[in-house]
């Protein structure tokens, strides 16, 4: 009888701890389940460019600096232009001399002091000239670069006047309207990522909270650390961000 007492009694207090278990169960497999999805971000400009010559010449002006910010169409480097200006001047008097011979040469035929393969030839000429005047306006637009995007001074490389000479780099930039995150996450969770995903990422160095959502997703797992990388867009980013600030993701 008193063995039957204590299986009973030790059955109420198994089942009672049993109940109590299953109440803690959802709130640890919740905390182990946001473990598991969070990781590290980095922040990064989604676009970025070093600026080279095109030409040889001597630098004029660098109305910028170094973490300066700019928009798109702003003057980042002027150069001393004036010997394309003139070869420009020559070479637009030669198009407009080979224009008047050809002309006079169409009305000679018409008369018949000429044949044919004059009037081909002043045409040639013509056509010679009007590539020629092409090149020196092309050259001339080379004088001048403009900032391609939104965005900020990295670095500037050169001087002003410096004479530099094609294919230099010139000056690094960054665009800073747009800015992404590159995380690297275990290859499992490929299963149920998809892009658009939403996330919140906390940002170290300013403690604030930005929304995001998940935009790429690597084309191979890394095979020694089965991981993959992802890439995500910030929905509501501010000046304060920064390129290469880092911080906490919750998936």
């Amino acid at each position: 009888m008193l063995n039957t007492m204590i299986m009973k009694i030790m059955e109420i207090k198994l089942l009672k701890l049993l109940a109590s278990f299953i109440l803690i169960l959802p709130l640890f497999a919740k905390n182990v389940f946001a473990e598991e999805r969070e990781s590290r971000a980095l922040v990064v400009a989604s676009q970025q460019a070093v600026l080279s010559s095109e030409l040889a010449a001597k630098i004029d002006n660098i109305p910028v600096k170094e973490m300066q910010r700019f928009k798109k169409g702003d003057l980042l480097i002027q150069f001393d232009c004036s010997l394309y200006e003139a070869q420009k001047d020559v070479v637009s008097a030669n198009a407009n001399s080979a224009l008047i011979k050809m002309e006079s040469d169409e009305q000679m035929l018409q008369m018949r002091t000429i044949g044919k393969y004059d009037l081909e030839l002043s045409k040639s000429e013509y056509e010679k000239a009007k590539a020629e005047l092409l090149i020196a306006e092309l050259n001339l637009k080379r004088c001048k670069i403009s900032a391609p995007f939104d965005g900020a001074v990295e670095e500037i490389l050169v001087n002003t006047f410096e004479t530099i000479q094609p294919q230099v780099e010139l000056m690094k930039i960054i665009q800073t309207d747009v800015l992404e995150l590159e995380m690297v996450v275990s290859s499992e969770w490929i299963s149920w990522l998809t892009i658009g995903h939403p996330i919140v990422v906390y940002i170290d160095e300013i403690q604030k909270e930005f929304n995001a959502t998940v935009s790429g997703i690597g084309a191979n797992v890394d095979p020694v650390s089965q991981t993959i990388q992802l890439k995500g867009t910030i929905t509501d980013a501010s000046p304060a961000l920064l390129a290469g600030m880092s911080g906490r993701v919750l998936f």
